[in-house]
């Protein structure tokens, strides 16, 4: 029974690393994009307003637009590595005492012998 729970453990062990590595992939591909989002904005944002065209105006708005989805999303992966972090402490702890109910439930049964194997115990 230990061996399944050591099972488990690993299994989830796998799987939070498999997690970890979808965030820091999304987090390296958000990075990557920022500096060209914030660059394109700061050109556009450096002309002085009445040389603005329309178009350069409707981009500006999107450039910003997507600058701020941007931190969101970083911000959302933060936050997501957190609540898993927590969640993972939580499927720890449960799974130890888990694990401690199954040793003690192990030890009683040791601690309980029928009476006839405590007379041949005894007769030893």
């Amino acid at each position: 029974m230990v061996d399944w729970f050591n099972l488990i453990r690993n299994k989830q062990v796998f799987m939070r690393r498999e997690s970890e590595l979808v965030y820091i992939a999304k987090t390296q591909d958000l990075e990557e994009q920022q500096p060209g989002v914030e660059g394109q904005l700061r050109r556009l944002m450096e002309k002085p307003e009445h040389l603005k065209t329309s178009a350069d105006k409707v981009r500006e708005k999107e450039l910003m637009d997507k600058l701020v989805e941007i931190v969101n999303d970083r911000n959302a992966i933060v936050d997501g590595l957190d609540e898993d972090r927590l969640r993972e402490e939580e499927e720890d702890q449960q799974l130890n005492e888990m694990m401690q109910k199954l040793d003690t439930k192990k030890g009683d049964k040791n601690k309980r012998k029928s009476p006839i194997s405590k007379l041949f115990k005894w007769k030893n």
